[in-house]
């Protein structure tokens, strides 16, 4: 199926769901978050921007590794590259797992601070999450395939909505990580004020 990169453009209502969800992101973390002790980079308050690659408020080596390879598979979209990403992906959802066991494990302080930077992994991860369906999504439309008689603008339609769908996925994907890492920030911060 032959499309052009030109049609990969979200339309209007995709466009502003993925900005709301990302507003709502920003702001349900941003209100429960702790400040530790420690230095941690600036990140934009948003780290869904256009034209942009996500930024990590938390800085590890999982972080890194991921943004590193989403990198590598936009600029070469190959099984290998492919794999490696889904590979960070997982060493990247093992840090955030252990953060999470971490905040049921200790009280006080410690708790908060490492829900406040599972909170910062986890909206990193939804945000490569994105990146990582738009560059799957782009990858797909640049093989080549027989002549397709449809009509330039039926062309493009279809493709909008193909792609259309695999970013509401990943919106999707995201508001239900939003929503648990909302839910166990406070029932951790229950526990540790109690």
């Amino acid at each position: 199926m032959m499309n052009t990169i030109h049609s990969l453009s979200p339309t209007g209502s995709n466009t502003r769901f993925i900005l709301a969800a990302s507003i709502a992101c920003a702001l349900t973390f941003t209100a429960c978050e702790r400040k530790s002790a420690a230095e941690e980079p600036t990140a934009p308050a948003n780290p869904v921007t256009q034209n942009a690659e996500p930024v990590a408020k938390t800085t590890t080596f999982e972080t890194a590794r991921l943004g590193g390879a989403i990198d590598k598979f936009e600029k070469a979209p190959t099984a290998e590259n492919q794999s490696l990403v889904k590979l960070a992906f997982a060493e990247l959802d093992s840090e955030i797992a252990e953060l999470e066991v971490r905040v049921v494990k200790t009280t006080g302080s410690a708790s908060l601070e490492a829900a406040a930077k599972s909170n910062n992994l986890q909206k990193y991860r939804d945000a490569e999450t994105i990146r990582f369906t738009k560059a799957q999504a782009a990858a797909t439309s640049d093989v080549n395939s027989p002549v397709d008689s449809r009509s330039g603008a039926q062309k493009m339609k279809d493709n909008a909505a193909q792609v259309g769908g695999k970013i509401e996925d990943g919106a999707e994907k995201v508001g239900k990580t939003v929503e648990k890492a909302a839910k166990d920030t406070g029932e951790a911060i229950k526990e540790a004020t109690h």
